[in-house]
């Protein structure tokens, strides 16, 4: 087995102090097998403010260490079609003691969207559950909306009448709206021509320099966000690597 290097830093962590308030993710021998097939593995930490790629040929196997992580770290009961052993957890990284909790945010691959609700709505309803009950904030919506590049014509569109690019902006920003500690998103680019690719890019960086941790899966040939570490799916039982960050 290749295991992944123990720590990854954030380009956030150093130049946002809150970045030091919010929990690390810890992989303890962390595996996932699938149909008898050893997935993925990994051994390490990963600090506030980084961007943590999952990618895999045809992105499948990606979606399936993402799903694997978010089951784990929500307690989950559901049954599902993999195995995991080891554990993943989130820690404090400050001088307190001990294990922490964190939140996560999820951007599945389906998007995931009420077809009957508008985007807005769609945005508002995450808030709302995150939050439970405190009353979304138009504006905060607004510029997440806005930094995403969806049009303010199609923002009181019911999600059933968006396009394939606008729903996945707006399943995309209801996950970024979040202060979660874990932004986890399913290929977030797929649907997207070069531009919208360029500010989605943008906006996961700055919720990285927020101190918040983003783990994104992508298909291998993807053009792939700058990342702090990018860990490749093995086929035929190979195990995840790692790669550092581009210069």
């Amino acid at each position: 087995m290749t295991e992944t290097e123990s720590t990854t830093g954030g380009a956030g962590t150093a130049a946002d102090p809150r970045a030091q308030h919010q929990p690390a993710l810890r992989f303890d021998r962390f595996a996932v097998q699938l149909d008898g097939r050893d997935l993925f593995a990994a051994d390490l930490r990963v600090d506030p403010g980084a961007i943590v790629v999952v990618s895999a040929p045809g992105g499948d196997d990606a979606t399936v260490v993402l799903d694997a992580v978010v089951h784990v770290l929500t307690g989950d009961t559901e049954p599902v079609p993999w195995r995991t052993s080891g554990t993943v957890r989130f820690e404090t990284t400050d001088a307190t003691p001990g294990p922490t909790t964190g939140s996560v945010a999820v951007m599945p691959r389906d998007h995931a969207l009420i077809g009957a609700l508008t985007a807005t709505e769609n945005i508002a309803l995450g808030l709302l559950a995150q939050h439970r009950g405190a009353a979304p904030d138009p504006e905060t919506i607004g510029a997440v909306l806005d930094a995403l590049g969806v049009p303010d014509a199609v923002r009181h569109n019911l999600a059933e009448q968006l396009s394939g690019g606008q729903q996945q902006r707006v399943a995309l920003a209801r996950a970024l709206v979040t202060d979660a500690a874990l932004m986890v998103l399913d290929d977030p680019t797929s649907e997207l021509d070069p531009a919208s690719r360029q500010r989605v890019h943008e906006a996961v960086a700055t919720v990285a320099e927020r101190g918040r941790i983003v783990l994104v899966a992508a298909p291998d040939q993807e053009d792939l966000p700058p990342h702090t570490l990018h860990l490749r799916v093995g086929r035929r039982g190979r195990h995840a690597r790692a790669e550092a960050a581009p210069e």
